[in-house]
């Protein structure tokens, strides 16, 4: 099954949470597994995300000490309810938050328990995004130790990342930390299979895999230690694992949708932006600033102007419209007449109207410097008429502005332009 299933798939065994991200960008710590071209074997090569192999699709095999498996009596619950549960089952069992951990449901163990696998979430979503962002298709993630072959009564150990991953039967494994120094792997090999021993009854003999040929004289001193045969080979095609750690992905469809965002080439951008961001509002801040320091000069310019021309004002509350007032009274006192006063706006305004002015209006008002006409019926018949007297009253100097409906019948507004 395992030779059907990863006959055109790759496999990339991913390293310990411990490496670190940056490590696991850019070091070599991926050990990818590609079929042959004639498909009889599995080549695997150690490289880094960025120089791996090319591939389409490819299963994950997390590093056993970063993956729990825990037998758990479940209640009587399915669907989101059990999965809400879940969480309190495992947490007297785990020595992390259980909330930032994703539990994958695994298969039976017993009559009454089921196998559930826990890892940490961030470091899932972190993994599976990498390379879901450089197009590559994950078809499955296992945890490594069930991953192992597993030969009739027998126990398999992967020998990886400077570490161990045990497995002793089809839902039963675990990791263990080793070191790069010979003597401490023959303990760590000694020290893991005591303690699998310590919960089933020892194999009569163990396969053990390993990433680099150094591993052989520490499973052969283990070896003759623990009196146990081991067979030592190179790391083989991963089998189907009964547990699927993608299956603890559901309902996080934003925590993936972040984990898919590279946050680490946007570090430039994000800085450019936000220097751009801050000369803005500097620059933004400088020139209201110098507008606000030249709005004051003027204010008092032209109150200095005001009072000159009028000593008498007792407050200054507008010098610009109080200026105005006084002006219209100056000028209405000497009997003259302002350019928005009535006559001079219906001079213009009847110059505008040409020919047709005496019959065109059928109503007449003046307030606040503006007139008020009201057309008669049919005067203006259609909207090219409507624009010949709106651009002859801009050459008089007005302003046109028609109100309401566009009938035959129309108000319209003439004043001064501004």
């Amino acid at each position: 099954m395992a030779a059907t299933l990863l006959k055109r798939t790759s496999a990339v065994w991913v390293p310990p949470r411990s490496t670190g991200e940056r490590a696991f960008a850019n070091e070599p710590c991926l050990i990818a597994m590609t079929p042959s071209p004639d498909g009889a074997q599995m080549r695997w090569s150690r490289s880094s995300l960025e120089a791996l192999p090319a591939m389409k699709t490819t299963v994950l095999l997390f590093d056993a000490r970063d993956v729990t498996l825990i037998p758990v009596k479940l209640p009587p619950l399915s669907g989101t309810r059990l999965m809400r549960a879940l969480p309190n089952l495992v947490e007297d069992a785990l020595l992390q938050d259980v909330n930032s951990c994703a539990i994958a449901l695994g298969p039976r163990v017993g009559d009454e328990q089921r196998l559930l696998a826990v890892i940490d979430r961030a470091w899932l979503e972190y993994v599976i995004g990498a390379f879901e962002r450089r197009g590559i298709r994950i078809s499955a993630a296992w945890p490594a130790q069930l991953a192992l072959p597993l030969a009739p009564g027998g126990w398999s150990v992967a020998c990886v990342h400077q570490g161990l991953a045990v497995r002793t039967g089809e839902t039963d494994g675990f990791g263990w930390s080793a070191s790069t120094d010979a003597d401490f792997r023959t303990e760590a090999l000694a020290c893991a299979i005591e303690a699998a021993a310590q919960a089933a009854p020892r194999a009569e003999s163990i396969d053990a895999f390993a990433d680099d040929r150094a591993w052989q004289v520490s499973v052969d001193r283990a070896s003759k230690r623990l009196g146990v045969e081991m067979r030592f080979s190179g790391l083989p095609a991963p089998v189907p694992a009964p547990v699927d750690l993608l299956e603890a992905r559901q309902g996080t469809a934003g925590r993936r949708w972040l984990a898919s965002i590279d946050w680490r080439a946007w570090r430039i951008p994000a800085a450019l932006a936000a220097g751009a961001l801050a000369a803005f509002l500097i620059g933004l801040n400088l020139h209201w600033g110098r507008l606000a320091q030249e709005r004051a000069v003027l204010k008092v310019q032209m109150e200095s102007t005001f009072r000159q021309a009028f000593p008498n004002a007792q407050v200054i509350v507008d010098p610009m419209l109080q200026m105005q007032r006084q002006v219209a009274d100056l000028r209405l006192k000497a009997g003259q007449t302002g350019p928005d006063d009535f006559l001079p706006l219906l001079t213009k305004f009847s110059a505008a109207l040409g020919a047709r002015g005496a019959d065109a209006l059928a109503g007449l008002e003046y307030r606040d410097g503006r007139l008020r006409a009201r057309f008669r019926d049919a005067f203006l018949d259609g909207p090219a008429v409507r624009d010949g007297l709106v651009a002859a009253c801009a050459q008089q100097g007005l302003k046109l502005q028609f109100e309401g409906d566009e009938g035959s019948t129309a108000l319209a507004v003439v004043s001064l332009q501004s």
